[in-house]
């Protein structure tokens, strides 16, 4: 019916119950000839805005300065995370300005430095803001799971987001294998996103959780305790704990409980086994994630095999790349399946 007479570049808008298609100078203007008895109606166009954030800089500035704009963001709830080249570093304001305006779901624009110090904080600038919070604290919903965090002080990385989706069939089928729910440990849980899936589908009946970066500890208990409480097993047991990791195993309350072990500490975690594995039950399942050179995939699979058959215990590894890190590294999934032989 319509056909031709659609206008391009304008927006559909409502009317109550009604919905208004914006029509072009070809349509008729008398409702009977065509429309079926529809009403024309007149008012304003909703042109289409900008497409991309780059066509909200000035002509001049993006003509100078295009080689050099960045090609990518991340946005982490309502704060948008940019990099950007040392070129453009005298244009940071305006680059920001144009992405909030851009973006309306976003609240905040940084400028990303990178990752540093011991706990692996993104240093964080803050370029612009929307009215006059200008906190980077946010939350991110994740899975339909809501976790508050600052990137500023507590690190999250949404790159594992579909890597904690997979995890939750590998601890479905564990469960099942041992047919109860689990005893968790996560030495290294940030603001707890590697366990709230399982929490929150009922899997877990006891999760030890804890991080050497005491700034994240808050948002780690209010996170996961929010899911217990509306979870499919409110009566779970949540326990926090700051410092380092691998002292967990001089603890008798901790020693051979874990069922479910994370070790998500992509650039250490390997170093951290031999101290993680005095940790684990008779039958247990270890997941975690490392950074390693491309191609490696053997070698660290020998290398975790070892670690386990020192300490006396049975394996089965697993370990595959699950996307790329830089041009000569990439991130591994690994799963280890640990038993006594008993």
């Amino acid at each position: 019916m319509l056909a031709g007479w659609l206008a391009g570049g304008v927006g559909i808008q409502s009317d109550g119950d009604h919905r208004l298609l914006p029509l072009n100078d070809l349509a008729p203007s008398d409702a009977d000839a065509g429309f079926e008895g529809h009403t024309i109606v007149q008012r304003p166009s909703l042109e289409r805005g900008p497409q991309h954030w780059r066509e909200r800089l000035p002509p001049s500035l993006l003509t100078t300065l295009e080689p050099f704009l960045p090609a990518a963001h991340e946005v982490q709830g309502d704060v948008l995370l940019v990099k950007l080249e040392p070129e453009v570093e005298a244009h940071a304001t305006a680059i920001a300005e144009a992405m909030l305006a851009q973006f309306s779901h976003v609240r905040v624009v940084c400028v990303d430095g990178g990752v540093t110090g011991p706990f692996r904080i993104r240093d964080l600038r803050v370029l612009a803001a929307r009215g006059d919070d200008a906190s980077t604290e946010t939350t991110v919903r994740e899975h339909g799971l809501d976790y508050t965090l600052d990137p500023a002080t507590a690190y999250f990385s949404a790159r594992l987001s579909r890597e904690r989706e997979a995890a939750m069939a590998l601890i479905k089928a564990h469960q099942a294998h041992l047919g109860r729910r689990l005893v968790a440990h996560d030495p290294y849980a940030g603001v707890g996103p590697n366990l709230g899936l399982p929490l929150q589908a009922g899997a877990i009946e006891v999760a030890v959780v804890g991080d050497l970066n005491g700034q994240a500890i808050p948002y780690l208990r209010s996170n996961l305790s929010r899911i217990i409480a509306k979870s499919a097993h409110s009566e779970a047991s949540l326990v926090v704990r700051e410092g380092d990791g691998r002292e967990w195993q001089h603890d008798s309350d901790l020693q051979r409980r874990a069922d479910l072990l994370f070790v998500n500490l992509p650039h250490e975690g390997l170093d951290h086994l031999t101290d993680l594995i005095p940790l684990l039950a008779n039958d247990a399942l270890v997941l975690g994630w490392a950074v390693v050179d491309r191609h490696q995939e053997e070698i660290v699979v020998a290398r975790v095999r070892a670690v386990f058959e020192a300490a006396g215990r049975q394996v089965d590894v697993d370990v595959r790349a699950t996307k790329g890190f830089s041009t000569t590294r990439t991130m591994v999934r690994l799963v280890v399946r640990a038993t006594t032989g008993s």
